[in-house]
């Protein structure tokens, strides 16, 4: 441990910060404009990234998904807000970790129909192994203790990530 140069204070060892990335995007479709609708919010769609990895990862109905910024792009997605959390090493691990676990299992997940519906109606539910897009990001940023949630991951919407604390956009 270093001391403190002041009073021989001794100086906390200081964690190296890295980032995890949130990406709020409202997609083009039927569905999409139902949820904006019903919500009454504009992102649609949640997702959550490393550090200097051009990838997020997210579940629509296809179940676990890998995004790309061209990928998105090219299904038409135009609207898209990014985010960076700030966190310890070792919670960047974790998560990093999870999405490998969850990338190389990816036939186990399904999309949770059934927990959008609920999630609109204010009712939180949860199957195992099934997710949908906002439920898997804000589980996963409580489970690696990157924020605290202002309600179970179940009733969060993308939108509600605009408002959550420690959450800086990109530029």
């Amino acid at each position: 441990m270093v001391t403190g140069v002041l009073q021989g204070t001794p100086k906390k060892d200081v964690c190296p910060v890295k980032y995890l990335r949130v990406l709020l995007t409202k997609y083009p479709g039927r569905f999409s404009r139902l949820l904006a609708l019903l919500s009454g919010r504009g992102f649609t769609h949640a997702s959550i990234g490393l550090e200097g990895d051009g990838r997020f990862y997210s579940f629509s109905f296809r179940g676990f998904t890998e995004e790309t910024p061209d990928k998105l792009r090219r299904r038409g997605v135009t609207a898209g807000r990014c985010y960076r959390i700030p966190v310890t090493d070792g919670a960047y691990r974790l998560a990093e970790a999870r999405l490998r676990a969850m990338s190389a299992r990816r036939a186990d997940y399904r999309y949770s129909y059934i927990g959008v519906a609920l999630c609109l109606l204010r009712l939180p539910f949860h199957w195992k192994n099934r997710y949908f897009c906002s439920q898997f990001v804000a589980g996963l940023l409580a489970d690696c203790g990157a924020v605290e949630l202002p309600k179970p991951p179940t009733l969060l919407r993308p939108a509600d990530f605009c408002s959550l604390k420690g959450l800086r956009p990109v530029h």
